[in-house]
């Protein structure tokens, strides 16, 4: 048996890059002014800590929280009405405190959002562009 050691490197499947449209780049730029000092007010409302929110042109979520405490927010949030974006940012807030749906997660949704079950119902109608 030789010394060689043989290494396999897998790159990562690059993105396509597609080039953003006038009317995403608006979208993006009225969610950069609105979103994040939104997400502010109701973590401040409701006692929330997070660390920094990001914009993104997600196509398969509104919103995401990761376990560093950092929110990302997808700027299509834009498209919806301020309640449905609100039902959103809140659904986002209560997982820093629990990263799952279960029992605790959805107690503290209900205790800062007592209308979520009706307003998820209305976001399925929504769909991600």
């Amino acid at each position: 048996m030789s010394g060689r050691v043989r290494i396999v490197v897998r790159r990562r499947r690059a993105r396509r890059q597609l080039a953003e449209t006038p009317e995403v780049a608006e979208l993006r730029k009225q969610a950069k002014a609105y979103l994040p000092g939104r997400l502010a007010e109701l973590a401040a409302q409701h006692g929330f800590s997070y660390n920094q929110v990001r914009i993104k042109h997600n196509v398969s979520n509104w919103g995401s929280c990761s376990v560093k405490k950092n929110i990302n927010l997808n700027l299509n949030l834009m498209r919806l009405p301020a309640e449905l974006r609100d039902y959103v940012m809140l659904h986002e807030l209560c997982h820093l405190k629990y990263m799952n749906h279960g029992k605790e997660f959805h107690a503290l949704l209900e205790s800062v959002c007592p209308n979520h079950k009706a307003l998820r119902r209305q976001l399925r109608d929504y769909k991600l562009v």
